[in-house]
């Protein structure tokens, strides 16, 4: 699914209390809705420092644009 539909849906899942992710193909990397939304930005980037939101210097990358981000496919996972 394209990143646009992608965060829709978890956004959605979020106020129907369902915790779920986003899983892409770059590099590892998750998108998930933070804890304290709806008062604080509603996404995290996560990648390689487990259990911690992470920043573009950890995943060792460029910050993609925005054309890179809607290239890849994401996928919902649901949290246990």
């Amino acid at each position: 699914m394209n990143l646009l539909n992608a965060v829709n849906t978890i956004l959605e899942l979020h106020k129907q209390g369902i915790s779920a992710h986003l899983e892409g193909t770059m590099a590892g990397t998750q998108i998930r809705v933070n804890q304290e939304y709806p008062t604080t930005l509603p996404l995290e980037l996560w990648g390689t420092k487990l259990h911690e939101p992470t920043v573009w210097e950890y995943l060792g990358m460029w910050n993609p644009t925005i054309d890179e981000w809607q290239s890849k496919r994401w996928e919902v996972k649901y949290d246990n």
